[in-house]
């Protein structure tokens, strides 16, 4: 693999990259602000991939930079496709507050699991059945998809938008 940089009078800066398969990958920076890729396959015909603003072409660099790709275990795949967890605030006037986890039934109604209790004074992770739910209360929840939605339309919570 060879790569070239080159200037481009008035333009920018153009670099080609040798690609294993015999084509070849240009990255054109201009001066202006955007950035163009094209592929040159190997009977030169070039073919025009993308043009991008500046934190386009940044994010791709971000991308590309953390190196191999490390596949991941199916299971842990298979996993995080099944299983939803949420992180859900409870206000004041939720049915729960002033409930224990066990005397809420949350388990037992929606099959999901409160896996931990985010307070400001300290979290409980695996939090025990007599735990009390409080106003400011985070609860962070883990079940199947629709198990934890049906979790939030049972005590109409939302979860936190992203």
């Amino acid at each position: 693999m060879a790569t070239r940089e080159t200037e481009l009078p008035g333009v920018g800066t153009k670099y080609t990259i040798d690609l294993a398969a015999g084509d070849q990958l240009v990255l054109v920076e201009h001066r202006i602000g955007h950035w163009e890729i094209a592929r040159v396959e190997s009977n030169g015909e070039a073919l025009h991939v993308a043009r991008m603003k500046t934190e386009e072409a940044a994010e791709i660099g971000r991308i590309l930079s953390r190196g191999a790709v490390r596949l991941e275990d199916k299971r842990k795949q298979m996993l995080f496709e099944e299983f939803s967890i949420e992180w859900v605030t409870l206000e004041a006037g939720s049915s729960l507050i002033g409930q224990t986890l066990q005397g809420s039934g949350i388990r037992v109604q929606t099959g999901v699991s409160v896996i931990a209790v985010l307070r400001p004074e300290g979290s409980l992770p695996s939090p025990p059945p007599d735990t009390e739910l409080r106003v400011g209360d985070t609860l962070v929840v883990i079940g199947l998809r629709d198990q934890v939605e049906r979790f939030l339309s049972t005590y109409s919570l939302l979860a936190p938008e992203a």
